[in-house]
C-alpha cells in the first residue's frame, strides 16, 4: 500500500466546493487562534532550596572531615612524641641492664654477698644435659681479724698516783 492510498483511506476525499473560504476558513470547522505555550518547567523555588541544602550540607560535611583530620593530625603527634620519649627510656634502661650485667659488676656484687670464685668450673650442655667438666667447691678466704678490744685507748694516759681530773672536781 502506498502512502497516497494510506492517506486516502485515512481522509475520505471532500466534496467539491467545500474547501476553505476566502476569509481562510474551512466550513464545519472553529476559526484557528494562537495557544500560548504550556509551562512545562518545573517551580524554581523547590529546586533552589533543594540546591542550597545540597551545598549547605556539603559544605558541613568538608568542615567536618577537616577537623577530624586535624584532630588526628594532632592525636598523631603527640603520640609520635610519646613514642620517641618511650623509645629514649628503653634506650637508657637497656644500657644500664649492660653496664650491670658486666661480668666486672657481677663479680664485684657477688664478692659483696659473700660469694667465691670457684678455680674449676664446671657447665652444662643444653642440648643433652652432660656436664662438662669435674666442678670443685669455691675455698673462701679467712675472715678477717676481728678488732680486740684495747685496755685502754685513752690517748693522754694519767699517771699512776694522781688523781685525773675529772676524779678530782666529782671528789670535792
Amino acid at each position: 500500500m502506498s502512502a497516497r492510498t494510506a492517506a486516502a483511506v485515512a481522509h475520505p476525499a471532500r466534496p467539491l466546493g467545500t474547501g476553505p473560504s476566502p476569509d481562510g476558513r474551512v466550513a464545519g470547522r472553529r476559526p484557528l487562534r494562537l495557544v500560548p505555550p504550556l509551562r512545562t518547567g518545573a517551580p524554581r523555588a523547590p529546586f533552589v532550596v533543594l540546591l542550597g541544602t545540597l551545598l549547605v550540607g556539603g559544605l558541613a560535611g568538608l568542615l567536618f572531615l577537616h577537623t577530624a583530620l586535624a584532630e588526628d593530625s594532632f592525636r598523631l603527634h603527640d603520640l609520635k612524641n610519646r613514642s620517641a620519649l618511650l623509645t629514649d627510656r628503653e634506650q637508657a634502661l637497656e644500657q644500664l641492664v649492660a653496664v650491670e650485667a658486666s661480668p666486672k659488676r657481677l663479680s664485684a656484687r657477688a664478692e659483696a654477698l659473700g660469694m667465691v670464685r670457684s678455680e674449676n668450673p664446671a657447665f652444662i650442655r643444653l642440648s643433652d644435659g652432660k656436664i662438662l667438666g669435674k666442678p670443685k667447691a669455691g675455698v673462701a678466704p679467712p675472715p678477717p681479724p676481728a678488732p680486740t678490744p684495747a685496755a685502754s685507748t685513752d690517748p693522754s694516759p694519767s699517771p699512776s698516783g694522781s688523781a685525773s681530773p675529772s676524779a678530782s672536781a666529782s671528789g670535792r
